[in-house]
């Protein structure tokens, strides 16, 4: 099944909604520009798109066609600075806001909306912004969609997935404003909503525990502790479950919060430290805001060595005003325009931006032909066929959520799932692949591949596993050759095949794995991969790269290796950055530099327990203990 006609997509979703033209078009466009859409005599941006689907409560937020390349590139800005934001980078956020204002937010009121409440959020977590403020921005974020918004009265409103985090954020600066009551109701409301809404459910599962961090501080401030414990306890243990890293400081704060007020003290000094480690190991200002916030609301002081573990400075930034009678589009456009970019049109000029060869892009994928029609847009490619070719590019088609038939929304959501398997919990993944196979066709190439590697990770004998892996690889890159990787391009499952095979042929070859790996790590910092899905492949390449250099005692090129990987894309994966951190204390222990290896040991264990992974925190204190004779915690 293609991607499908935007037009055709929102007109299903609304009839099988129940709902008329007038009710899904109320504050997101006019009945004549939705009738347009409807009609395929309009386009519609990602924003746009994603509000109208949201309103009819389909399963879907973005599709992949832009007004212009300025929309496109207001669009992936956005996505940028809420990456920046989730792993507290708020320097490189405000950057990529800057450049989003710069463009005029595309003259599209939705971008403009995402852009204030992102402003919202970066004061907020850059501990430097005022609660009226920020509450304001917020207030003029709803208006932009809803010009008759009164809170807290939500219940008659169809909600975008924007809309929902506004609202979330607005019941936490009520909270700290002091009016409880209008936190209280927003909390309810939105649980409420969400629990009915159809969200992707990693989505929702990520709103509900944004969510339960306001409601948890409203349940404390009520003296609600038991009750408090119980929410944030519950979204703690799904967001590490899920390996969504960017709610789990203030989900652990607010836990340990908690955990002190029922006198769990022990407990409690543990998740305050956990918080706080982790946070200071990515250099995230919520380090000095926890650390503060115990000394003046607790009178607690951490048992931290500040010569180590110095404060993060709290940065403030340009508090943004809302522009009065701003007047932009609503992302509704010329479907004809010389300049309307459908997804062919944006792979066309990605590529030859990047001067790619069409045979080098669609290389295993589709034929030359197929891939001329696709960017010539006579043919619609199907939903992983187009994520691929737009990784391969360099762009992570994370940031799109494409419409296709029910059984790609299956096979989504199976992915994903299967991407999230721990290895601890590798017992659940012959029924996932089982589940695949029943779903998928032997003309599902890229699907094919997807399983085939999953079933190559279950195999023992590391010979057998290795030629499975380069079997995986041949699907869509034949005659692939490691020393000339600098020849492709690679999609996100290409990258993560790849790692996993370096990792193979170290364990046969130590030399030859750990050389591959070097290929593998310069192919991604040279390539102009974008952040975005660099972040889902550089950790692991680093951390099993690193691994493999230890183990060879090699700690010169581990250090060497620090200064060279993107600390930026680090900073997102608190999983790996634990691992790489790990290796990091033993290195300066074993040179005797005690003080580092002290503060990487801390940085290591508590981004290991942070996300859940208390066995292997364990393990490496251990290891500091017996190898090294330091003893901590």
């Amino acid at each position: 099944m293609s991607v499908q006609n935007a037009g055709t997509a929102i007109r299903k979703a609304r009839l099988a909604a129940g709902l008329t033209q007038e009710k899904l078009s109320e504050g997101v466009c006019s009945v004549l520009s939705l009738s347009r859409i409807e009609n395929s005599s309009a386009g519609v941006s990602p924003a746009t798109f994603q509000a109208l689907m949201a309103g009819a409560g389909a399963p879907t937020e973005a599709f992949p066609a832009f007004a212009n390349r300025a929309d496109f590139d207001c669009f992936y800005n956005l996505k940028r600075a809420s990456f920046y934001l989730d792993s507290w980078q708020l320097t490189a956020a405000c950057e990529e806001l800057e450049k989003t204002e710069a463009r005029n937010w595309a003259d599209n009121k939705f971008y403009y909306q995402e852009w204030l409440y992102l402003h919202g959020r970066l004061q907020f977590r850059s501990g430097c912004g005022s609660h009226e403020h920020i509450c304001r921005l917020l207030l003029a974020a709803m208006h932009v969609t809803r010009p008759d918004f009164v809170c807290p009265d939500i219940s008659s409103l169809l909600l975008s997935v924007t809309e929902i985090r506004i609202l979330t954020l607005l019941a936490q600066e009520f909270l700290a404003l002091g009016q409880t009551d209008s936190c209280a109701s927003l909390c309810a409301q939105l649980t409420s909503y969400l629990s009915d809404t159809h969200i992707l459910y990693l989505e929702k599962d990520r709103l509900l525990a944004e969510l339960s961090i306001v409601s948890g501080k409203y349940l404390l401030a009520s003296g609600k502790y038991s009750a408090a414990l119980e929410c944030a306890e519950a979204h703690r243990q799904k967001m590490m479950q899920n390996m969504t890293d960017a709610p789990l400081f203030e989900l652990t704060f607010l836990t340990g919060l908690c955990r002190h007020l029922i006198g769990s003290e022990a407990d409690a000094l543990s998740l305050f430290q956990t918080a706080f480690y982790a946070a200071h190991s990515i250099e995230s200002c919520y380090a000095t805001t926890c650390r503060h916030c115990l000394e003046t609301e607790l009178q607690l002081v951490l048992p931290v060595d500040t010569d180590l573990f110095p404060d993060i400075p709290l940065v403030p930034y340009e508090q943004k005003q809302a522009a009065d009678g701003v007047t932009l589009g609503d992302g509704t456009y010329d479907l004809f325009a010389p300049d309307a970019l459908s997804l062919g049109r944006l792979i066309r000029d990605l590529r030859t931006e990047q001067k790619i060869p069409q045979a080098k892009l669609c290389l295993g994928l589709c034929s030359k032909s197929k891939l001329s029609k696709i960017e010539n847009e006579t043919l619609w490619p199907d939903v992983l066929l187009a994520e691929t070719l737009l990784e391969r590019l360099g762009i992570s088609s994370d940031v799109f959520t494409f419409f296709g038939d029910k059984r790609e929304a299956a096979l989504f959501e199976l992915r994903m799932r299967m991407i999230r398997i721990r290895k601890s919990e590798y017992a659940h993944m012959p029924a996932c692949i089982s589940e695949m196979s029943n779903l998928i066709t032997e003309k599902d190439t890229l699907y094919w591949q997807y399983l085939c590697f999953q079933k190559a990770l279950l195999i023992d004998n590391p010979i057998d596993k290795m030629a499975e892996l380069e079997h995986v690889l041949s699907i869509t890159l034949p005659d692939f050759q490691l020393y000339t990787l600098s020849d492709y391009c690679l999609s996100r499952t290409e990258l993560t095949v790849l790692n996993n095979l370096c990792s193979t042929y170290a364990e046969n070859n130590p030399v030859t794995g750990i050389q591959y790996f070097y290929k593998n790590f310069e192919y991604q910092i040279h390539s102009g991969m974008d952040i975005l899905l660099l972040k889902n492949a550089l950790p692991v390449t680093v951390s099993m790269l690193t691994r493999r250099l230890y183990a060879q005692k090699r700690p010169a090129e581990i250090l060497e290796l620090a200064k060279t990987f993107s600390s930026s894309v680090m900073k997102s994966s608190l999983y790996f950055t634990g691992h790489v951190y790990a290796h990091y204390c033993q290195v300066f222990a074993g040179r005797q530099e005690i003080s580092d290896a002290i503060k990487f040991f801390h940085y290591a264990y508590y981004n290991l327990a942070l996300t859940g992974f208390y066995n292997l925190a364990d393990i490496i204190k251990h290891d500091m203990d017996v190898e090294f004779h330091i003893l901590l915690l």
